[in-house]
């Protein structure tokens, strides 16, 4: 896979989400995905497999709304980077948050098969406190 193709597949990725489209995202997924949040989070960890992207989605989006605004996103091989922010409100608290993101998605056959997240961890701790 070339690495636009790569981009292309992330692009998908993203777009899926900004639509809350869970069929698109998860047509998106390799049977043997894993996310993996840093940070001390409500839904920090490692989560494996199309279920477990489900459930990191549901705790991320049961404790925030957010709006990803890629920036960038590059490619080297399989491996594609977004550098961006995140925009929203905790449902909590209805504090907003500003936080900026870097993203690193593994590609395999057209599909993510790694999806690593790094963010502003203080940006939202502010946000759900």
């Amino acid at each position: 896979m070339s690495s636009s193709e790569a981009v292309a597949v992330a692009r998908r990725l993203y777009e899926g989400f900004a639509a809350r489209d869970t069929a698109a995202i998860g047509a998106m997924l390799h049977p043997e995905v894993r996310v993996y949040q840093a940070g001390d989070l409500p839904w920090a960890g490692t989560y494996a497999g199309p279920e477990g992207v489900g459930a990191f989605l549901r705790a991320l989006l049961g404790h925030v709304d957010p709006r990803v605004e890629v920036v960038d996103l590059f490619a080297a091989g399989d491996a594609v980077v977004q550098i961006g922010r995140s925009r929203g409100r905790a449902l909590a608290t209805g504090r907003p948050f500003d936080a900026s993101e870097v993203h690193v998605l593994r590609v395999r056959d057209g599909l993510v098969v790694r999806f690593e997240a790094f963010v502003d961890v203080a940006e939202f701790r502010q946000a759900l406190s």
